[in-house]
């Protein structure tokens, strides 16, 4: 909730939204992306023909299937080859990936981290689709542990537009969050900018005509008392998020989120769930180094 005293600022969010943005080429390719990649029973090579109508995509998904983050024993020549060599999960992430970053130019906001950006995106995904699993037959959602992970990539899709549309603003706060350990990213947002990223992701949600599901999680993950619809997904995308957070703080371990106790995941599991992260950390971080060409 945006306070009274920040509500002058917000005009800065409001003004910006009025403006031509990339947002309708992105609604196009993002849509037929999550769509396509959020079928799991597409064989890779249906999936690369979708896949191919992307040339950036495509040449750097060979570029990755070629690399030492894989070790494949045989030159990878062909969309289709990579597609197999890489999987699902990691075809998924890449493309949306890629085709969000091409929509926004966060230069302009020295505080943005684009390789820390993308880690955060893929392993709150890994961590909100790892949860999923555990309660899927639980939930009446088609394709849960599916959805739970593109939430989880998309969770923080408002930054981006922060750091693209009011970058200076977007910089003190990350530059402030950075250097204050008791001030998180979207406190810091409100202080300066008078929105956060869960509520501008929400915004670009509905300009993109999203998923009701993708909307509500990204808007109310942080919301420790939402219990309306889809907040299953918003509880597991919240508690990625911390997760990644505390792994990103180097810390041993998470404190027991009760609101997943709710769902039956106890304290064991979520454990479990975030030593698989803290494994997947280093990995993950060679995997955005490749994908966003930084190496």
């Amino acid at each position: 909730m945006i306070t009274d005293h920040v509500n002058c600022t917000s005009q800065l969010f409001i003004q910006r939204t009025r403006r031509s943005t990339n947002l309708p080429l992105l609604s196009k390719n993002i849509n037929k992306l999550l769509k396509a990649l959020d079928d799991t029973e597409l064989n890779h090579q249906k999936l690369a023909e979708i896949i191919m109508k992307f040339p950036e995509i495509s040449a750097r998904l060979v570029y990755l299937a070629n690399s030492a983050w894989i070790s494949s024993a045989k030159p990878v020549t062909s969309v289709d080859r990579a597609c197999f060599i890489l999987g699902h999960s990691i075809v998924k992430s890449v493309s949306l990936g890629m085709s969000i970053s091409s929509c926004f130019d966060t230069r302009k906001c020295p505080g943005f981290k684009v390789d820390r950006f993308w880690t955060t995106s893929l392993l709150v995904s890994k961590g909100a689709g790892l949860l999923a699993s555990r309660i899927s037959h639980k939930v009446e959602c088609n394709d849960f542990e599916q959805t739970s992970q593109s939430a989880g990539l998309l969770h923080n899709i408002g930054l981006l537009w922060l750091a693209d549309q009011l970058p200076k603003e977007t910089n003190k706060a990350l530059r402030e969050s950075q250097t204050d350990s008791g001030l998180t990213v979207n406190k810091a947002l409100i202080k300066h900018t008078g929105t956060d990223y869960c509520e501008v992701g929400s915004w670009l949600c509905c300009q993109m005509k999203f998923p009701d599901v993708l909307n509500t999680a990204i808007r109310f993950q942080r919301d420790n008392h939402y219990r309306q619809s889809f907040w299953e997904v918003a509880v597991l995308v919240g508690t990625a998020a911390n997760m990644v957070t505390a792994l990103h703080n180097k810390c041993e371990d998470v404190s027991e989120n009760t609101r997943l106790n709710q769902l039956g995941i106890d304290c064991c599991e979520q454990n479990a769930v975030y030593r698989q992260l803290v494994d997947s950390f280093e990995k993950t971080q060679e995997l955005v180094k490749i994908m966003s060409g930084s190496r």
